[in-house]
């Protein structure tokens, strides 16, 4: 969750995952170590609609409406609406990348000099020669992303410099993507699986995806997986690896249930669509119609939006989780409904895509309202998921009560601490997701999974053969909404799109201390179910689908390289950061920090010295503290343990006396220290 941890999106090449505070009129001015681009005459036109653009020997490439592009001397200059955000890109001569990008910056910024924070070199995939990466350091207090990648095809480097807020990033980071994957030789020998047949998945074949699995398992130290491989009414494999907590012997089997997290935003999806097959309402209903007090702080947004806008990620509601992970003991659906009052979009509804928990949220309780409309929101939600999903599909284990699932055969949630282990949380921590499981709640194991898949690889039907939804509404929730990148869009609840020219559909899911992927292959009428029991599995997963796709059509033999330089990358980027920080903080600076501390949206947390360490308390959860000191001399908390170990608070003074400060790209929240006499939440 730190900010330094945004530059890793272009790397991996993945996407997305807080109060809403409106993005700054303008950018922070560039620092005296940062030169401001070379000044052009040139002027930069406005376009009215997504433009195909290139380079001399580029492929085209697509820049989003409502960005400003600037052509001179070779180069593109392109720059994001609020004009926060520029992207440079140009083509550099040379046998080496690196040097082609201290080029580009001599070329477009002389004399840049901001200091290196993480230079890396990925795996030349996808036909290149050569790829180098430098992510620099931005001036104190500044909360920008700065970066410089090269890609080489034989004597031509393809390079972007990127320069832009960080909310600006995060608020545009999808079309952002377009051109960052875009942008590429029209020389590139890409891999392309379009239009190859799927190999037969033989015994022999599956063996070594399984050997695969347990290396890749082994090398993340992930405690416990399970895994399986679906061909259209058939489970071809499925298997558990490892433990259900750390330090405990009890195998993972398929029946042993995981949460989920957004992967259950694909099943919400699905109950909304067979209401809309009942006639409950259509996907172009008024959210208002369904439920009249939901409003978001926007009051014309709020009337424009349908049941279909609360479940597309194009609402231009940016990512705000703060809530759910700080207050969430004994919520309701209706008060997490509630506080949408306080959220404002950042982007138009269809500009571009924000992945936001809370719209889910939403539109799941909303539908649900509309079936039993006496019930409370939570009640409703899973008593209508209960039957036309769960029960109609036979997903017998899979539930959304955690005394359910304490009962029955789980694993446990482990995060990640700040020096880079697993270490097993308390399952009452997972209980954030209780007040918004339409987005992220259900737990479910294989053999439910399965069943799932079955029914999206037959278009409908259940195994046994009966049409549980339309194929009609089934499919409209595969309709892309809104892109992500230049090959993969957002639906409803589905991520749909293609990879290396495989048709894929998919969702994946992260809680506290578990992560999930399901995907599948429409043409090749096959799917993969893939459940962990950690935090942030997210290098694992890519490479569990890499290696499916290279054995199904007998791909390069990428999955193992890609795995190693991304673990390797996030542990020299994480042991950086750590350079910094004091793992036992300055005690006596600690003790005037010391108390009880309240945000509107947050809630109250206690700040307390514990013999030689100090404890962040949120209530629900608690973390000890680290120190670091920064470059201005000011001083900023860390979290140190999981559930949210990295995040930042830093000590200010602003009027009224000392704050703690959390900042994110696009929300500031600000707590204020209480009366000594308060304590505990309320």
């Amino acid at each position: 969750m730190r900010l330094r941890a945004l530059p890793l999106l272009l790397l991996t090449s993945c996407t997305a995952a807080t109060t809403t505070a409106a993005p700054p009129s303008s950018a922070p001015a560039p620092p005296a170590t940062a030169p401001a681009p070379s000044p052009t005459t040139v002027q930069a036109r406005k376009l009215d609609a997504a433009t195909p653009m290139k380079t001399a020997s580029s492929t085209p490439f697509t820049v989003s409406a409502g960005w400003y592009v600037t052509e001179e001397d070779g180069r593109l200059l392109l720059e994001d609406p609020e004009r926060q955000l520029r992207l440079t890109l140009l083509e550099v001569p040379g046998p080496s990348a690196e040097h082609a990008l201290a080029e580009a910056w001599k070329q477009t910024r002389p004399g840049f000099a901001l200091p290196v924070m993480h230079a890396a070199r990925p795996p030349a995939q996808d036909g290149w020669d050569e790829v180098f990466q430098n992510t620099y350091e931005p001036p104190a207090q500044e909360l920008r992303v700065i970066l410089g990648l090269a890609r080489r095809k034989g004597d031509t480097n393809y390079v972007i410099l990127l320069d832009g807020a960080a909310a600006a990033m995060e608020r545009r980071g999808a079309q952002a993507n377009q051109v960052l994957l875009g942008f590429k030789s029209a020389r590139l020998d890409e891999e392309s699986f379009a239009g190859k047949a799927p190999l037969p998945l033989t015994p022999e074949r599956l063996r070594s995806f399984e050997s695969f699995l347990e290396q890749a398992r082994a090398t993340m130290k992930i405690p416990g997986v399970a895994v399986a491989v679906v061909q259209g009414n058939r489970v071809l494999y499925e298997k558990g690896f490892g433990v259900r907590e750390l330090g405990k012997p009890e195998p993972v089997t398929p029946r042993t249930l995981f949460l989920i997290g957004s992967t259950s935003k694909s099943l919400t999806t699905l109950m909304m669509a067979r209401l809309v097959d009942e006639g409950r309402f259509t996907w172009k209903t008024p959210a208002t119609q369904l439920l009249p007090d939901f409003s978001l702080a926007d009051a014309e947004v709020t009337k424009k939006l349908t049941v279909q806008n609360t479940v597309c990620a194009c609402t231009g509601m940016p990512r705000q989780d703060m809530e759910m992970l700080f207050e969430y003991a004994g919520f309701t659906g209706e008060q997490r409904i509630a506080e949408m009052r306080r959220m404002k979009p950042t982007t138009g509804i269809g500009e571009t895509y924000q992945y936001s928990n809370p719209m889910v949220t939403a539109g799941g309780y909303m539908a649900a309202h509309a079936a039993e409309p006496r019930l409370p929101l939570g009640q409703a939600y899973d008593r209508v998921m209960q039957t036309r999903v769960f029960d109609a599909l036979g997903m017998k284990s899979t539930t959304f009560d955690f005394a359910r699932a304490a009962k029955l055969e789980h694993a446990s949630p482990h995060g990640m601490t700040a020096t880079f282990e697993y270490a097993p949380l308390p399952l009452s921590v997972e209980e954030a997701v209780v007040p918004v499981r339409p987005a992220g709640g259900a737990w479910s194991n294989l053999r439910d999974m399965e069943r799932y898949v079955m029914l999206e690889l037959s278009n409908g039907r259940t195994p046994e053969g009966q049409q549980l939804v339309s194929e009609a509404n089934l499919l409209a929730r595969r309709e892309p909404q809104v892109k992500m990148t230049n090959t993969k869009s957002y639906g409803l609840g589905l991520m749909v799109g293609e990879d290396h020219g495989a048709r894929l559909i998919q969702h994946g899911g992260n809680t506290l201390g578990f992560s999930s992927d399901m995907f599948f292959l429409p043409d090749a009428n096959v799917g993969v179910v893939l459940l962990t029991n950690v935090q942030g599995d997210g290098p694992f997963r890519n490479a569990v689908r890499r290696k499916f796709l290279e054995i199904l059509f007998d791909g390069r033999d990428e999955a193992r390289n890609q795995l190693d330089f991304t673990l390797k990358n996030r542990r020299e980027q994480l042991e950086k950061g750590m350079t910094d920080i004091r793992v036992k903080p300055d005690l006596e600076w600690l003790k005037t920090l010391a108390g009880t501390w309240h945000n509107e949206g947050l809630g109250r947390v206690t700040l307390r010295v514990e013999g030689s360490g100090a404890v962040f308390d949120a209530g629900e959860w608690r973390s000890s503290v680290g120190e670091k000191q920064e470059k201005d001399g000011s001083r900023t908390l860390i979290l140190m343990d999981p559930p949210l170990a990295g995040f930042e608070l830093q000590a200010k003074q602003e009027a009224g006396g000392t704050t703690l400060v959390l900042e994110l790209p696009q929300q500031r929240y600000v707590f204020e220290k209480q009366a000594a006499q308060a304590s505990g939440k309320p």
